[in-house]
């Protein structure tokens, strides 16, 4: 951090402000903290304050061009569209996003990386020590409970983990350390046995194998550049794809069943959500009951009805516009990280698209630092290899 400290320049500071604060509820929200995390009209207040900060950064030290036009009219489109369906706190990260576009991408692997590791250490610890709960839940398929670590669901501190190995793995590059490796994966592993997240857990795995396989074999990966270019339309392939097959599912097909089955009825479940919420051309509120906790550990009452699909999940959300204009920018972003030779980010899209299909978590700013990286790419620089230079940083 002291490296990142002396090369911060003044302009970023009330960005890294804004986003370390931001960070700092998103995930205590999730977790048996939330009971101390400020609700309602205070977290709006907050949420203002934060948004006056990052005005007063693009108005004193931001550029704009035709790419931040085209970025600030999607950040409005998205958060128009939350507010429609939910509340600031959901609006307010695509304002991050937004501003997040002209930071140099190295400071801000580094800066998350080291917020998301704070604060799973932080909820993870606290639950470890006794300060808040460490749920346990029963389950039958296995030797011992599912601890919760902290969290209000299993799986968020997997993912939030991957996150943060994805983050450092990122910048710091072949000059990861062995050591640093095994004790990610060592941590993965430990947060797999305790919360039996096995995607997320397979995702850090992947994504160390990658690292591993860039530093013995450079010359090979350098090579293979031309085969992450299939990474470009498994996105909205991914993201149609679910939509339409939910749309068309039927459970008198026996191939459909079968996958139905495979997927844990996510299908059932996703065309049953369809059926009672609708989906709507603009934002829409959507009350799905998960297995997840309130803040006092008691699960959430009546008929569990829940879309772990991230594109469905969007999609009843923020309704049609911002679905199609989301699908658009990504793959527009995932073209020009492919033109810039970024590969380690386009893996990483390629681990997060596949992860939507069966979870949510990844639609989340403070679980998923990456859609940052995303507009970065889609401005005027984005495509430049020296506009993702990581060595300056660390």
């Amino acid at each position: 951090m002291d490296s990142f400290a002396r090369k911060t320049a003044t302009g970023d500071i009330p960005y890294w402000i804004a986003l370390g604060v931001y960070l700092f509820f998103a995930v205590l929200q999730t977790s048996f903290y939330r009971k101390y995390v400020p609700q309602g009209n205070l977290m709006n207040v907050i949420l203002l304050l934060l948004m006056l900060l990052l005005v007063f950064r693009e108005i004193r030290f931001g550029s704009f061009d035709s790419a931040a036009g085209l970025l600030l009219f999607s950040a409005a489109v998205f958060a128009v569209n939350a507010l429609m369906g939910s509340t600031l706190f959901m609006a307010f990260p695509f304002f991050l996003i937004f501003c997040g576009r002209d930071v140099p991408p190295g400071k801000l692997f580094l800066f998350t990386s080291c917020c998301t590791f704070a604060l799973l250490l932080l909820v993870c610890g606290g639950a470890l020590s006794g300060v808040i709960t460490n749920y346990q839940r029963i389950e039958a398929n296995r030797e011992s409970n599912r601890a919760y670590l902290g969290f209000l669901y299993a799986l968020y501190a997997g993912t939030l983990f991957f996150n943060g190995c994805a983050l450092l793995l990122t910048v710091r590059g072949r000059r990861i350390r062995p050591l640093t490796l095994a004790l990610l994966f060592a941590g993965g592993l430990w947060i797999y046995r305790e919360t039996d997240g096995r995607f997320s857990f397979l995702m850090t795995a992947a994504l160390i194998a990658f690292h591993v396989a860039a530093m013995l074999y450079p010359s090979v990966m350098r090579h293979a550049g031309k085969a992450f270019a299939a990474v470009i339309p498994l996105f909205p392939l991914c993201a149609v794809g679910s939509v339409v097959l939910t749309l068309r599912f039927n459970a008198a097909v026996r191939w459909m069943y079968r996958l139905d089955n495979a997927l844990n009825h996510r299908l059932t479940y996703g065309l049953q959500s369809i059926e009672k919420f609708g989906i709507h051309l603009t934002g829409h509120p959507v009350k799905w009951i998960g297995y997840g906790l309130n803040a006092d550990g008691y699960a959430l009452t009546g008929d569990y009805l829940y879309v772990d699909n991230m594109y469905l999940n969007f999609l009843q959300r923020f309704g049609w516009i911002a679905f199609v204009l989301a699908v658009v920018l990504v793959t527009a972003a995932l073209i020009r990280l492919y033109r810039a030779g970024r590969n380690e980010l386009l893996f990483i899209f390629f681990l997060i698209t596949l992860h939507g299909l069966f979870d949510d978590l990844s639609l989340q700013l403070a679980y998923n630092t990456f859609w940052i990286a995303a507009a970065h790419a889609l401005t005027a620089g984005g495509c430049r290899k020296e506009a993702w230079d990581y060595e300056s940083v660390c």
